[in-house]
């Protein structure tokens, strides 16, 4: 991985590594996705009446942030994310993207929207997912911190696989969007979803028609 600097521990595939591998993707949605009003990267919420506009990263201690978020803030029925490269932490994500769902929370992404990797798994929670013509949606693959120094372990890229596969179902979307997005681009890159590719696996309420 290119733009990770490699940290050689004694058992790579202690959870903690295992978490997500997107640490070269936050590097390069960063310097696509970077903008003068994202404030300092880590996840925040500004709160405009029963919106809460959702910027930065998600990391180990982000799971908690909606299920707090909804208790402070009761009114709020819509999250409308603007410009979140992604995560640091896998597992966190998931459990972040499930209290969306949980909290029957909706989604949107406004014309200037700009998200990637785990922040899209945060969309897919919505009750009703909404984005205006305009919007960047980015995927990838997903890849292991130091996993290049190591023998590849496929029963972690399986688990990985089901985990995301379940993740889907459970969201009403078409689990075969991960592995499209596992074999759109590398850990390194970044594809940008057009809106065939939104319709083709049904990622909004309604089809998106630019």
């Amino acid at each position: 991985m290119g733009f990770v600097q490699k940290t050689v521990m004694s058992n790579p595939f202690k959870k903690q590594q295992i978490i997500v591998g997107v640490l070269a993707l936050l590097v390069l949605a960063v310097a696509i996705f970077n903008r003068p009003d994202t404030g300092d990267g880590e996840l925040h919420f500004d709160i405009k009446g029963t919106k809460a506009y959702v910027y930065g990263t998600t990391d180990s201690a982000s799971a908690g942030a909606v299920d707090d978020l909804v208790q402070e803030n009761p009114q709020i029925d819509t999250l409308v994310l603007k410009y979140m490269p992604g995560t640091v932490d896998a597992d966190q994500n998931l459990r972040l993207a499930r209290s969306v769902r949980r909290n029957r929370l909706k989604t949107h992404l406004e014309r200037n929207s700009r998200i990637a990797s785990g922040a899209v798994d945060l969309f897919l929670a919505g009750t009703e997912r909404t984005m205006a013509c305009g919007a960047q949606i980015g995927v990838h693959s997903w890849s292991i911190v130091g996993l290049e120094t190591y023998e590849p372990r496929k029963d972690i890229f399986d688990a990985r696989q089901r985990r995301q596969e379940g993740f889907l179902r459970d969201m009403g979307i078409d689990p075969d969007f991960y592995v499209f997005t596992r074999d759109a681009a590398s850990p390194q890159e970044l594809h940008i979803l057009s809106p065939e590719e939104i319709n083709r696996y049904n990622l909004l309420s309604t089809s998106l028609v630019c």
